[in-house]
């Protein structure tokens, strides 16, 4: 927000003290951010030539490596597939069927009583029953 301000003094050609002409306080002159010279406009975001970065790329249409990984364990897994319930009890290689996420494969368990999942698009903790004390 650039407030209007009336100069009050000068040393050479930069202002060095200003009023306020919303709140009327006296105050050293601040230059814009960005301005590095007197006189000069800082540049607006977006503008021509302000940016340094190079452009971006398009993106390739690629298969995602978390599918290629859940395609290869779900076509090499004879085990049947288990309806998910947070009640059971589930070990490492089991295929399950979540109502959500989809056909998904236990990765590992996860001490007392959590379950890694590899679903066609995510990785996912769930709950299980776990191993009886």
């Amino acid at each position: 927000m650039d407030l209007g301000h009336t100069i009050m003094s000068m040393v050479g050609p930069i202002p060095a003290r200003v009023i306020c002409r919303t709140c009327k306080s006296e105050h050293n002159f601040k230059a814009k951010k960005g301005v590095k010279e007197p006189g000069s406009i800082a540049p607006s975001r977006g503008s021509p030539g302000s940016t340094t970065r190079a452009p971006r790329e398009a993106k390739a249409e690629k298969t995602v490596p978390i599918e290629l990984e859940w395609m290869k364990q779900i076509n090499g897994s004879t085990r049947a597939v288990r309806q998910y319930a947070a009640n059971e009890a589930f070990q490492a290689g089991d295929r399950i069927a979540h109502p959500t996420f989809g056909e998904g494969v236990i990765q590992k368990l996860i001490y007392p009583n959590k379950v890694e999942v590899l679903f066609r698009m995510d990785l996912k903790t769930l709950i299980h029953a776990g191993k009886p004390a």
